[in-house]
């Protein structure tokens, strides 16, 4: 059976057992070429090597194109293009156990040499890729050990560029499937593909349907620039009109304002990525000294609290502490700064991994949640504002 046969049987298959997936593959632009070895895309196009493809059984053949299809459907190479040219292994390792992860729980048979993480293949793809960059720097060798040999040689099939045609004949004669021969907009056709799949009571299982759209979805706002407007943004907030510019007929908002307090707490109770957490602390500092009236203090704490004093004065975070978590004595510490100086409006930033009781007390003032690599999902806080700290 050749290849197109083959495609064909597997999207009327999909199509009947998983509307979902069988859609999402019904839109897809795919070319039969020699350029690659096995399978891949660029982000746009779904590349296959024949010889390749017609080895594998029925059950491969689909978990195949699916692995493809599922990366091309959450945008994997845009979302990790500033990594690819640094480090392609790792950015193709934590993309593929996301993939492989939905397809696993999806009950599709993945061939063996397939990258599964049962710890991590909930998280998102950029999430995934902090922490496997935090486990190479405490261990080269951590891929090889974690993964074995498919670690350090997996199937990189994401290729930015590589789909752009080259004169290759065959590969050029064979383009064919999805609609028309523009980019194809993954987000209406993942909400084509749910659409269908409700209407036919038959939507992604396991993980199910919210993890798909989470991962695609996930926002690529930058943390830094949340982090700073979240600091600063009392200095915008309209505060009355200047009075100095009144006399002139001219009516300015007065951002002069109030004074604010940047309380900053570091959990050292888990694994601390030190290079995340310096460049973490830099940009804190640097929203503080960004404008005036503008202070902070920082805070490390497991189960106890551990001054450590201005934050303009400190050059580099220094873990201290260590053990369990709680949140409770950072959430007195943040309402009692806050009573001290009620004029003032306190700000209060924890970074952490989330693991601790949230049966604490809610203060009275701002909290952002900065999540580390790893750790709960936003949903756990019950209260404040939640952004995830990535590389």
């Amino acid at each position: 059976m050749s290849i197109e046969q083959n495609l064909v049987k597997s999207r009327v298959k999909l199509l009947k057992e998983s509307p979902f997936f069988g859609t999402l593959l019904l839109n897809t632009k795919y070319r039969v070429t020699e350029d690659i070895s096995t399978a891949a895309t660029d982000g746009d196009i779904l590349m296959l090597n024949e010889k390749f493809m017609e080895s594998q059984t029925p059950e491969h053949f689909r978990s195949i194109l699916l692995h493809e299809v599922l990366h091309m459907a959450l945008e994997h190479i845009e979302r990790m293009k500033d990594v690819f040219n640094s480090d392609p292994l790792t950015a193709n390792l934590a993309a593929d156990i996301v993939v492989n992860g939905i397809i696993q729980d999806n009950r599709l048979q993945l061939p063996k040499e397939a990258i599964t993480d049962d710890d991590l293949k909930h998280l998102s793809v950029r999430e995934i890729y902090s922490i496997l960059r935090q486990k190479q720097r405490e261990d080269p060798d951590y891929l090889q050990k974690k993964y074995g040999d498919n670690g350090t040689d997996v199937n990189q099939c994401l290729q930015p560029g590589a789909g752009k045609q080259d004169g290759d004949k065959k590969s050029q004669q064979q383009q064919q499937g999805g609609e028309g021969q523009g980019k194809t907009n993954w987000k209406d056709v993942l909400n084509k593909a749910a659409t269908i799949a409700r209407s036919k009571n038959a939507g992604p299982i396991g993980s199910g349907m919210s993890r798909i759209f989470k991962e695609f979805l996930e926002p690529t706002i930058n943390w830094k620039d949340l982090l700073y407007k979240y600091i600063t943004s009392a200095r915008t907030d309209f505060e009355g009109f200047d009075r100095r510019m009144i006399y002139q007929g001219m009516y300015l908002d007065d951002l002069g304002g109030g004074k604010i307090k940047v309380a900053l707490f570091m959990d050292t109770s888990g694994s601390v990525d030190e290079e995340l957490l310096s460049e973490f602390f830099a940009e804190v500092k640097f929203a503080i000294n960004a404008f005036p009236n503008t202070e902070g203090e920082m805070w490390y704490f497991d189960t106890e609290l551990y001054p450590e004093g201005d934050i303009r004065d400190i050059d580099r975070p220094q873990i201290k502490g260590g053990g369990g978590t709680s949140f409770s004595p950072v959430m007195k510490k943040l309402q009692q700064i806050h009573e001290e100086d009620a004029s003032s409006r306190t700000v209060g930033i924890v970074f952490t991994d989330g693991y601790a009781s949230m049966n604490i007390l809610r203060p009275d003032c701002d909290v952002l949640w900065c999540i580390s690599p790893g750790g709960v999902d936003d949903s756990y806080f019950n209260f404040g504002d939640v952004v995830r700290i990535l590389k």
